[in-house]
């Protein structure tokens, strides 16, 4: 079993790179699902190397600095992206804008910067070296491997005992969620409210792919504590990217020739569906939790 975890991680790792490798070219063409594709690779990748750091090789400190900087660029352009995309439905939502012009002008220049940041990535040398430091660090080939790490292979209870800790960490974040969601808060606490959710949802996104990692040697226990995960999951991310779009909002009251009703209007409709989502939020923080990994896979 303990061999089966392993290859399963190393496989999983595989296919990160590779997806990393297939998208940026395409990046580097503006080509926004390959940028959604890419920051994903990137996502699951972190994600595994926090989780399952002690029996996997060390991946330098200058390769994890650079997948870092791959991750936060493909990140922001991603997230301006998504936030031109939801904002572009707002204004066709209406005709009665009263400078429909400069309006959709701001959201296309957001867009024109996605695109700029995307090529940027893309068309550099610097992520081929990215992709091939990590390579080389976590898949060297196995008759290059020292006796100690070819035998480090982790068991079943060792998976349950590396994923406990992301658990609870999980645990802590949501219930964190939980009591922020239940409390009014002042808009000078709305801030350190919206860090708690979303440092919630990046602890579960750690949680998830690092027992996607392995799913296919856990079975239903794996099906069992990633499906509660991807429901809240993406909706701390629809909380966070509507709090994102508030202040983009905000922005364009500064802007000349944006009327002020226009500014209102639009923030009102982001704030419906703030709303709207941690009512849903709340809801599912109560009927989706997350199972324990250690009673799943240990019984």
């Amino acid at each position: 079993m303990g061999s089966d975890v392993r290859d399963s991680v190393d496989s999983y790792i595989a296919f990160q790179l590779a997806e990393l490798e297939g998208c940026l070219p395409l990046v580097g063409a503006a080509d926004q699902e390959a940028v959604h594709g890419a920051r994903l690779a990137l996502r699951r990748l972190r994600s595994v190397l926090s989780c399952y750091e002690s029996v996997l090789p060390d991946v330098p400190e200058a390769a994890r600095r650079d997948v870092r900087w791959l991750a936060r660029s493909l990140g922001e352009a991603r997230d301006a992206y998504v936030l031109s995309q939801r904002l572009t439905l707002w204004l066709d939502a209406s005709e009665a804008w009263l400078s429909p012009n400069t309006l959709h002008e701001a959201v296309n220049e957001l867009l024109a910067s996605s695109n700029a940041m995307a090529i940027r990535v893309g068309t550099g040398r610097r992520w081929q070296g990215i992709v091939k430091a990590t390579r080389q660090a976590l898949l060297p080939a196995t008759a290059a491997l020292a006796p100690r790490e070819i035998d480090n292979h982790p068991s079943l209870l060792e998976v349950a005992e590396l994923l406990q800790p992301r658990w609870e960490t999980v645990q802590k974040s949501l219930e964190a969620a939980q009591r922020s969601l239940e409390t009014d808060t002042t808009q000078a606490d709305e801030a350190g409210r919206n860090d708690v959710l979303h440092d919630a949802r990046k602890d579960i996104k750690v949680l998830r792919y690092s027992v996607e990692a392995v799913a296919q040697v856990l079975g239903a226990a794996a099906t069992a504590i990633i499906q509660p995960s991807m429901v809240l999951q993406r909706l701390l991310g629809e909380q966070h990217d509507s709090v994102t779009g508030q202040t983009w909002i905000k922005s364009l009251a500064e802007m000349p020739d944006v009327e002020s009703v226009d500014v209102e209007a639009l923030q009102s409709m982001e704030q419906r569906r703030l709303v709207e989502t941690e009512t849903d939020l709340r809801a599912a923080l109560l009927s989706s939790p997350i199972p324990e990994p250690r009673r799943m896979l240990l019984g």
